[in-house]
């Protein structure tokens, strides 16, 4: 029965993103209507976002805390990740929330977390991004 179980869990197809790691704290997570996954966490030294293209083909961008610019309202947040030809727009309002690439060629693709499966909060990324170092020149 064991052997059984190990080699049906050995040929599993592998999910495409697992929770934040030990060391990472979470800002958001949301399913995507595709069935993929929208995870965006943070340490002091990095944030990472980590999403689903489309089935099966997921994607990661991470660049240092100090390159995150986020906004914070009362009733909203938003926090961008700066990667390499794009720009990765995280937003959270309510029960609301998902991801807006924003390609430096013009193009966008947006993806919304379904209904209900947002989970977690921007404000403390966005603050811990504020006073982190930036690569960026002024």
């Amino acid at each position: 029965m064991r052997s059984s179980l190990f080699c049906a869990l050995a040929f599993a197809p592998v999910v495409a993103h697992a929770d934040c790691l030990p060391a990472e704290t979470l800002a958001l997570s949301c399913a995507l209507p595709s069935g993929g996954l929208l995870e965006l966490c943070w340490t002091p030294q990095e944030a990472r976002l980590a999403y689903d293209k489309e089935p099966g083909l997921p994607a990661e961008v991470s660049v240092p805390l100090g390159d995150v610019t986020g906004l914070t309202a009362s009733d909203w947040a938003s926090s961008t990740l700066r990667g390499i030809g794009a720009s990765y727009e995280v937003y959270l309002s309510g029960g609301v929330a998902g991801m807006n690439l924003i390609r430096d060629d013009g193009g966008t693709t947006s993806y919304a977390c379904a209904s209900g499966t947002a989970n977690g909060s921007l404000a403390a990324l966005n603050d811990a991004a504020l006073y982190a170092p930036t690569t960026k020149e002024n």
